[in-house]
């Protein structure tokens, strides 16, 4: 009997409230494509759709590392935001709610990645699979059946595209951001996907033989050989899909986000293949799969309901990842694209990159290394000097961890 009366007792207390999708959020991003295009547009409708007493404005910030820091500082970041690459897991409290009553974390790709004391602040949009686009078209034209395995043949390609007359490769050096591609390629040459934890015990992390020095000395000689673009001080990020979609540009080092917006631009998706970058002479494939923005929402968000739904919308309902690019988030969800099917027919040694430590990211800072922002990047390819650029960044790195470490 008195179980019955606590089961009763119980079924007449008050269930607790359920917070209700409801009211207006505001979505930032940086997906200048996908607001053009009117996909966001379309996600946003489908999400009223869904919710009917929610509405949803979508925010534009291109160049989002440049421009939103005043925005945090000034709490003016609307409702659903990207985590900055630079911030420092501690300060994730103080702009971010936790996401972990969402209860995603068993379910996707990468849930560590902005977590901190236990609290899961955000998930990213997307897994990005790196590797080396080609115009499968112009390749032909050439007398290249089939892309490069090797960084010799690679360059060989490169060579006799520049002798056609087109553009080999773009590497967007006045854009500054598609030059983090360099800070990843570190990863593949050292053979770890931890591998920027390890670097902070490294005294000379630029020398010769080390990873980094490998990775910007590819991108060097792309640049010193006339491989990419002539314009080297704008920004002709835009520019450079078109050019690709023209067959007046045959290469990107990029991940594969990029290719639905070259088939937007117009090229045509059986021309446009995608494999491992060959950043040795092994011939030994090796894919990294790299998470791309951590998507949070504000811990000032007056409809944080709203945004988490928007949230849990974006990756488990709606079609972005297959979009954008991507492998789905969620992990039960497939992608689509016939490019990310030939990029793992190559059977790569899949590296996977693990989440980015703050001491790490604070010791960059104060190297003045701007990681996976690309502006140092930028400086090395316009030095005439890249052995003494390497020294250089040794000895910044060196002064960075003495102060680091007092």
């Amino acid at each position: 009997m008195i179980y019955r009366f606590l089961l009763l007792l119980l079924m007449s207390l008050p269930l607790p409230a359920v917070a209700e999708v409801s009211g207006s959020i505001s979505v930032f991003t940086n997906r200048g494509d996908l607001v053009r295009n009117g996909n966001f547009a379309r996600w946003a409708k489908e999400f009223q759709q869904l919710n009917p007493k929610a509405k949803v404005s979508v925010v534009l910030v291109e160049r989002y590392a440049e421009e939103m820091a005043a925005r945090f500082a000034s709490r003016d970041y609307g409702d659903v935001i990207l985590v900055p690459t630079d911030m420092p897991k501690e300060a994730y409290s103080k702009f971010f709610l936790p996401l972990n009553d969402m209860k995603l974390s068993d379910k996707v790709y990468f849930a560590d990645s902005w977590s901190h004391d236990g609290k899961e602040y955000a998930y990213t949009q997307g897994v990005s699979a790196e590797g080396l686009i080609y115009n499968r078209k112009l390749m032909t034209s050439v007398g290249v059946a089939k892309p490069p395995v090797t960084l010799t043949e690679f360059y060989e390609l490169c060579e006799k595209l520049k002798a056609s007359g087109v553009t080999p490769i773009y590497l967007n050096v006045g854009a500054g951001w598609p030059l983090q591609q360099w800070d990843k390629a570190v990863m593949v040459l050292g053979n770890d996907g931890n591998y920027y934890e390890g670097m902070m015990n490294e005294r000379a992390p630029f020398s010769k033989g080390k990873p980094y020095a490998q990775s910007l000395r590819i991108a060097s000689t792309i640049f010193q050989n006339g491989y990419s673009e002539d314009e080297f001080i704008f920004d002709v990020w835009q520019d450079s899909k078109k050019m690709f979609a023209q067959n007046k540009a045959g290469l990107f080092f990029l991940g594969s986000w990029a290719i639905p917006q070259l088939i937007e631009e117009g090229a045509k998706s059986r021309d446009v293949g995608f494999i491992p970058f060959p950043l040795d002479n092994s011939a030994e494939a090796k894919g990294i799969l790299n998470f791309d923005w951590g998507v949070a929402v504000s811990r000032y968000s007056k409809n944080p309901a709203t945004a988490k739904a928007w949230l849990n919308y974006l990756l488990t309902r709606s079609d972005f990842a297959d979009v954008s690019g991507f492998i789905p988030t969620v992990k039960t969800r497939k992608s689509g694209m016939p490019q990310l099917a030939e990029y793992m027919d190559s059977k790569p040694q899949v590296i996977q990159t693990a989440p980015y430590k703050n001491d790490f990211l604070r010791l960059t800072n104060k190297a003045g290394m701007d990681f996976m922002g690309g502006n140092y990047i930028r400086n090395i390819l316009l030095s005439p000097d890249f052995d003494g650029s390497m020294s250089y960044w040794d000895a910044r790195w060196k002064q960075a961890q003495a102060n680091f470490e007092q």
